[in-house]
């Protein structure tokens, strides 16, 4: 899977505009022109990622003198994979989980239900993962930890992790 240029924007306009994950999202106020010069990110794409991001709720906006874009709810409450789905639609790390995809092979595919459990953890890590989060300095420890499904021990046998049952991995 990978993160789309305007979604990954998007979150780089959303970091920079909730500023301190302790402040209120209403105080945490910028024009798109400020967004633009403080991202780095050309003007047209900032305004078309405003537009969507305000069309999904995840931003507000106030005209006027004062006016400009904010957060419609804090930083801790919005999450990477809400603002993923605003701008790109479904996560999914094959065209399987896509709902709009139509595949013969869907009824008797071996490996789907390996994908739909490595598709779940990605979109739980995602889930996990909160504007506030990706405002703060990543430190020499994460404190999100990327799920596992399977273990492998030494002499190559598999063992899921959630059931604790051991298979072969031939």
């Amino acid at each position: 899977m990978k993160i789309s240029r305007l979604s990954d924007y998007a979150i780089v306009l959303l970091t920079a505009l909730a500023g301190d994950p302790r402040g209120k999202p209403s105080e945490q106020r910028a024009n798109a022109r400020a967004l633009a010069e403080r991202t780095g990110i050309n003007m047209p794409t900032v305004g078309k990622l405003l537009k969507l991001l305000n069309g999904e709720g995840i931003v507000q906006s106030r005209q006027g003198r004062s006016g400009g874009y904010f957060l419609a709810r804090p930083a801790a409450e919005i999450t990477l994979a809400e603002i993923i789905e605003a701008i790109d639609g479904p996560i999914a790390m094959t065209d399987c989980f896509r709902p709009d995809h139509d595949c013969s092979m869907q009824g008797d595919c071996a490996v789907r239900p390996h994908w739909e459990a490595i598709n779940r953890g990605v979109h739980a890590l995602l889930d996990a993962t909160t504007l506030a989060d990706m405002t703060r300095p990543v430190g020499s420890q994460a404190t999100t930890q990327v799920p596992v499904w399977y273990e492998r021990s030494r002499g190559g046998e598999l063992k899921d992790a959630e059931a604790g049952t051991r298979r072969d991995a031939s």
